[in-house]
């Protein structure tokens, strides 16, 4: 499979008014299912596991000599020491002519140490929390088939490979570690008056693989603002695209929100409100016309069932996705067709038939409410939230009666649907599991999870903008969970998980092999960074594949910071896929 890069842009299944909503709690729903809210305190205990668990497939290897490029050596890094943001002129004498303490210096706080990169990553950003009083800061990075060290001095607490040395250092050292130190000291009036200390030291990987296709994510804007859109970019931009929002779709529009790409990635399906308090699905093309799909892509008529009230959470599959066969799955409440209870119901998007045209999809042995649907690739499986409560197609809570709340599987079975099933690991009773999505290959199971308690003493906390929820990953048929090193920031961020709300994890839309092994790319939001909104992440998640085929998690990794967004705004519900959008201009 290619590992370059694709300028289509991507829409997976991202349902906006679930998952981090941001410090101010913004939503396009105003429902609420629990007692918990955006406000709510970090409560009680969280998921059990530790940081960078591993699979059954053992630590996973070094990178260094694995890449496609072992021989070199290459010049891609400059000779000599680099002069950056101000520092000051004599700053490399200092430094090299003192060599100061081994310890107390600034701690690396992105990337971070043992995080794996893509090779098509946006210019790799370093980012550090100085010492108090120091002024100058020295980066240095080495990689085994690199002539020249990167030697960096600079005033800044952070700095930014240039573009055209990373471009070269990506391609030739892809599969490789770059080695990381940095220190710190104060010069004033030309003399080092305190320090160098040193800080951090250790490693990032580039992967020897790309990250395929593009994320879309819902943004509510900054604080306070209610700007909602959708907003994308292809991996590698530095620059966003607006996807949709109310001005392009323009009448009567207040709200986009909850989202899927077409498998073709021409199209994508989300929910709309209006002025008069509706929400409906729709589908619109992604060119930046936002214009309704051709009549072979999506009849009128299934428009018009889409556009029913109470329907949101769609989701599609690359199978169900035919000029013979196009269904969504969405959720729905409705006095008569559903007889006033959130169900699964499935949508013929070639239907010229509203009676016809769609159903609800059985799921016998499951009578609470389903939420947040994923849909398999093949088009044999929907993975959904079970609980007691749901709000909105993604809201689930609990009650003192009933604590429920898991990931059941129920086969499509062509819309007969059929016996709706826990999936082991992801089905604990003493978690609350949500948001599940499937990843490419219907390998693996990403999803959150959280330990019940009430927030304040009374109300049981729900899914909505949880602190305490973490990201977990299990195989599409049941196994052990595994709790991904993605939800850990370096420990002087001083933002332990959980606590952070790590939420609504997405997979890229394909895993690429290498030796043996499949790189597989999950994004996710986290209130992690220094003004506690949701942002993206974007971290690695590695198989080995076993002689008979099947894959085991081999090791998964911390997530980097994606820094083409906007750090102001409220980023979340992301989505990964292939999207047919017109780049930045």
């Amino acid at each position: 499979m290619t590992t370059t890069l694709r300028r289509d842009l991507a829409l997976l299944l991202a349902l906006a008014s679930a998952a981090a909503l941001g410090a101010t709690g913004v939503s396009c729903s105003s429902s609420s299912v629990g007692g918990s809210s955006a406000t709510q305190g970090t409560g009680g205990a969280g998921a059990s596991g530790s940081g960078g668990s591993a699979g059954a497939g053992g630590e996973g290897g070094t990178f260094i000599g694995s890449g496609p490029n072992p021989d070199g050596p290459f010049v891609d890094f400059p000779a000599g020491p680099q002069l950056d943001m101000g520092a000051p002129a004599e700053a490399p004498a200092l430094f090299q002519g003192m060599p100061g303490e081994p310890q107390g210096g600034p701690c690396l706080s992105e990337p971070p140490v043992d995080a794996l990169v893509p090779t098509n990553w946006t210019p790799l950003r370093f980012e550090w929390i100085a010492p108090a009083g120091h002024n100058v800061f020295e980066l240095r990075l080495k990689v085994d088939n690199q002539v020249n060290e990167l030697w960096v001095y600079t005033s800044a607490t952070s700095y930014t490979i240039p573009a055209e040395i990373w471009s070269g250092l990506a391609g030739h050292s892809a599969g490789r570690d770059i080695k990381m130190t940095v220190r710190s000291g104060q010069i004033d009036g030309g003399q080092l008056v305190a320090g160098p200390l040193a800080g951090t030291e250790g490693v990032v990987h580039v992967a020897p693989v790309a990250a395929p296709g593009s994320i879309v994510y819902w943004t509510t804007g900054a604080p306070g603002s209610g700007k909602t859109a959708l907003k994308g970019f292809s991996i590698g931009d530095t620059q966003l695209t607006t996807v949709l929002s109310p001005e392009i779709m323009g009448g009567d529009t207040t709200c986009v929100a909850c989202h899927a790409s077409s498998p073709d990635g021409a199209l994508t399906f989300f929910t709309r409100d209006a002025t008069l308090g509706t929400r409906t699905v729709t589908a619109r093309k992604v060119d930046g016309t936002a214009g309704l799909p051709t009549e072979a892509q999506v009849s009128s008529v299934a428009l018009g069932l889409l556009g029913r009230q109470k329907q949101s959470a769609p989701t599609l599959s690359e199978k169900r996705y035919t000029a013979q066969d196009a269904v969504a799955i969405t959720v729905m409440i409705d006095p008569a067709f559903t007889g006033n209870k959130n169900e699964l119901v499935w949508t013929d998007l070639h239907t010229l038939d509203p009676v016809t045209g769609s159903g609800i999809l059985p799921r016998i042995g499951d009578t609470h409410a389903p939420a947040s649907p994923t849909f398999w690739h093949d088009g044999t499986t929907i993975a959904y939230t079970t609980a007691t409560t749901s709000g909105e197609g993604v809201v689930t809570g609990i009650t003192d009666a009933d604590t429920t709340m898991d990931i059941y599987t129920v086969p499509f079975n062509d819309r007969q649907g059929g016996n709706a099933t826990p999936l082991p690991g992801a089905s604990d009773p003493g978690f609350l599991e949500f948001y599940p999505v499937i990843s490419p290959g219907d390998t693996l199971l990403a999803f959150n999870r959280f330990a019940p308690y009430k927030f304040d003493g009374v109300n049981w906390a729900d899914s909505y903008d949880e602190p305490m929820a973490e990201v977990f990953v299990v195989p599409a048929k049941g196994g052990e969970p595994v709790r991904v090193a993605a939800n850990d920031p370096p420990a002087c961020v001083n933002r332990p998980s959980p606590g952070i709300t790590n939420s609504w994890p997405r997979w890229a839309p394909s895993a690429e092999a290498f030796q043996g092994k499949k790189y597989y790319w999950l994004t996710f939001s986290s209130k992690r960074r220094d003004l506690n909104n949701p942002q993206l992440f974007v971290s690695g998640v590695v198989t080995k594949v076993q002689p008979d085929g099947t894959e085991v998690i081999e090791k998964t990794y911390p997530a980097l910071y994606v820094t083409s967004q906007v750090p102001e705004e409220n980023n979340h519900t992301p989505a990964w896929d292939v999207f047919q959008i017109e780049p930045p201009q």
